[in-house]
């Protein structure tokens, strides 16, 4: 009887163990669907809120699914927050459960479309492009697609032609917004309101850009009308773009009232890098209409938004890019790696030599003696040599801050002193292309030093569109294609032996 009331215990702790186990995976399931439908909503301090306590109910069990959404969804809160950085390392954590992944390609598709759209926003292009092609080959792999899927699809088709939109290939940009559309067709649910938006709004931009004023401002009304009071990034960017639209018209009454809508859905909401550009266009609508004082306010609160964003941005996309070069590195220097492994074998000769010497040594005192010269010598020799890399770390790091600075400053010498620190740099830029000039080699060290568009603009006392013509026209010169992120395939041409 007794070992009867053992099994009836051990029976009683497997049935509870499996109803708290069953419990728990409800919750979280539930609570995965329930942060879905706050992120449509765009509520993203309930979006927070809920996914901490997400992972925090995940984390006991280490229930993979809870912690990659957790994750997932955490990424996608600083993401709206313009914190790439740390919407990348919360993003690549929830990557990491790959035995869930496996199981969940939509989720698996979703992450790595994030990922791409944090590096786009840090116009770091090429790994944006790798990452949306990734999502793409996992959405491949399945034989039957969910709406979800398709949305996914969807959203990269639109973030491509965003990245053309930036690079000036208008033809390129409305190929994938046609086929953004294309799929979006397909979808007949209130869910798809975002992806519907936000290809209108791609529309509008392009007819913009293409001075189609009655074909622009009709699709940002119809982006407008997907989101109705609902708040969303594409919202605000389609009010800013009527805006534009009517003040290159000078109907600045009507650009006006869109701006001021605009501005009235930042109220709950916090996007700093479409803040800080709706504040530049107002303060050069006021500028238009003559309103000076009014100008000055925008203007400093547009510079004061722009420097915090700036900041941030220059650190986030360093730490980003230094990141990146590391993994191209590996992946294309084949010869490093050789090196490096031939590198290891002497090493690990040398060591062996050392301690079979060590061990002879040890068989007379004189040797042993011996033995010691020799270890202080190579300790004395280890010292000299570290304080040489010290010293040369130390000149290498006061000459990059001098050309910064000369840089910044627009000093007439910065590109005279450049070549002093970095004297293979022209020869190889003219490898490339014979008849490129003094000029556009500046321009290309400004590149291979790290600074964005706007940057160069900026201490150069240039226009950002004409940075972004000279960066078009430099591309061309050297034979660059377009996928290609010009600032990582720079510094990898340069760098390489």
């Amino acid at each position: 009887m007794g070992y009867l009331h053992s099994y009836k215990y051990l029976f009683a702790l497997i049935f509870l163990s499996n109803f708290f186990h069953a419990q728990n995976q409800s919750d979280i399931d539930f609570l995965v669907k329930q942060i879905s439908i706050i992120q449509r909503s765009g509520k993203s301090d309930q979006m927070l809120e809920a996914s901490q306590k997400l992972l925090k109910l995940s984390t006991p069990s280490k229930n993979e699914k809870g912690l990659s959404y957790g994750n997932f969804y955490l990424a996608s809160y600083y993401y709206d927050q313009a914190k790439f950085k740390e919407s990348i390392d919360y993003a690549k954590k929830a990557q990491k459960y790959s035995s869930y992944l496996e199981t969940d390609k939509t989720h698996s598709a979703n992450i790595s479309s994030l990922l791409a759209g944090n590096y786009l926003l840090l116009e770091l292009y090429t790994l944006s492009f790798k990452n949306y092609r990734e999502a793409l080959e996992i959405l491949k792999t399945k034989t039957n697609k969910t709406t979800t899927d398709l949305l996914t699809e969807s959203t990269v088709y639109s973030h491509l032609s965003y990245i053309y939109e930036n690079i000036d290939k208008p033809d390129s940009m409305h190929y994938f917004l046609k086929k953004e559309d294309a799929i979006i067709k397909k979808i007949n649910v209130q869910d798809a309101y975002i992806q519907k938006g936000c290809s209108c709004l791609g529309f509008g931009n392009y007819y913009l850009n293409q001075q189609k004023a009655d074909s622009a401002q009709y699709y940002y009304k119809k982006s407008l009308s997907h989101f109705n009071d609902k708040i969303h990034p594409c919202k605000i960017e389609a009010l800013i773009g009527l805006g534009n639209l009517f003040t290159a018209q000078k109907d600045y009454s009507k650009a006006q009232r869109f701006y001021d809508l605009a501005l009235e859905n930042f109220d709950q909401h916090n996007f700093p890098d479409i803040l800080s550009e709706l504040y530049k266009k107002i303060a050069e609508l006021k500028i238009s209409q003559g309103i000076v004082t009014d100008a000055k306010y925008y203007q400093d609160l547009y510079l004061k938004t722009n420097k915090i964003l700036d900041d941030r941005m220059k650190k986030e996309r360093d730490f980003v890019l230094n990141e990146a070069m590391k993994e191209e590195k590996i992946k294309h220097t084949l010869e490093a790696e050789k090196m490096q492994r031939t590198t290891l074998i002497i090493i690990a000769v040398l060591i062996i030599i050392t301690a079979f010497i060590i061990y002879l040594l040890k068989k007379s005192k004189s040797k042993n003696l011996k033995s010691i010269e020799i270890a202080q010598k190579l300790l004395k020799e280890k010292e000299i040599t570290e304080q040489e890399t010290h010293k040369l770390k130390q000149q290498i790091n006061e000459a990059f801050e001098e050309i910064i600075k000369l840089a910044k400053d627009n000093n007439p010498s910065f590109y005279t002193r450049f070549q002093e620190v970095y004297p293979k740099f022209q020869s190889k830029m003219l490898k490339l292309n014979e008849s490129l000039k003094p000029s556009e080699l500046t321009f290309a060290a400004y590149i291979y030093l790290g600074f964005t568009t706007k940057e160069i603009a900026d201490y150069t006392f240039k226009a950002i569109k004409t940075i972004e013509n000279n960066r078009y026209h430099f591309r061309k010169k050297i034979n660059l294609s377009p996928e290609k992120d010009l600032q990582i395939w720079l510094r990898n041409y340069i760098d390489s032996e």
